[in-house]
């Protein structure tokens, strides 16, 4: 029996017979209560071969909420502390670090260059304020200058151009962090367990992940123990992380005109 099995597998492995991508759809939502101008979202996905994923993705216009980076060098905050004393609406964590807690990649506060920018594979791109306006950027477009008021380097890209991005890591599965833009102007963060990197980027091209919009870029923060999102509310939602991060991405309220 077992030499017909083998037999069985040989041939098809000799046919070229290659196992198929997982397939993936929306098998619930559900709305969930956050601040003015944001929308925050629960999705529950399913997969081909019964694989699943549970995002929480927040949601919101360039014209009301902007990114911040938070800093966190000697930590003593978690996502909820930083947010709360930076005002934010939500947050997520934010790029790699090292044990020291030094900073991987480019780390730009409120105008100041916190760390330098970094050549490394993995870092391959930026979320950015640059003039008041948000962007995710792959390295060869991104240019620093006095207009960066805030910025992370992380990676890699999950999605560009509408499309996942190829040749991503897909046998490790763990929680992700993503920060994304979509078609319609809109930008947002979520988190995802669980899921390898290739996974990922397959379950957030999905066809209608979300009513409206779809994502036209999307960029990995780090993830794994680090990953965490906070939404401010009564009570606030907070998915904690496993152990103090260097930075923050914060969405926050912008000033009225």
């Amino acid at each position: 029996m077992k030499r017909s099995v083998i037999r069985w597998l040989l041939l098809f492995l000799a046919a070229g017979f290659v196992p198929c991508r997982a397939e993936w759809h929306v098998l619930s939502r559900e709305s969930v209560d956050a601040p003015k101008g944001l929308d925050f979202q629960r999705i529950e996905m399913g997969g081909t071969y019964g694989e699943r994923a549970e995002i929480h993705a927040v949601q919101f216009s360039p014209k009301t909420h902007a990114f911040a980076v938070m800093d966190n060098p000697a930590g003593v905050y978690d996502t909820q502390s930083a947010a709360l004393k930076r005002g934010a609406s939500a947050a997520v964590n934010g790029g790699y670090f090292q044990s020291d807690r030094t900073p991987l990649g480019l780390v730009v506060r409120q105008g100041a260059e916190i760390h330098p920018m970094e050549k490394a594979r993995l870092l391959s791109g930026f979320v950015a304020v640059r003039g008041g306006r948000m962007a995710l950027l792959r390295v060869a477009e991104f240019h620093m200058s006095p207009s960066v008021t805030e910025a992370l380097q992380a990676g890699p890209f999950l999605i560009d151009g509408g499309k996942a991005v190829s040749g991503l890591e897909a046998t490790r599965r763990a929680e992700r962090t993503v920060v994304f833009s979509e078609n319609d102007g809109r930008f947002g963060v979520l988190i995802l367990k669980s899921a390898t990197l290739s996974e990922a980027a397959a379950i957030l091209t999905t066809s209608q992940l979300f009513e409206s919009g779809k994502i036209t870029r999307a960029l990995n923060l780090d993830g794994g123990s680090s990953t965490a999102l906070w939404v401010r509310g009564d009570p606030a939602f907070y998915a904690r992380e496993w152990k103090q991060v260097r930075t923050y991405l914060a969405v926050v309220p912008r000033p009225a005109s």
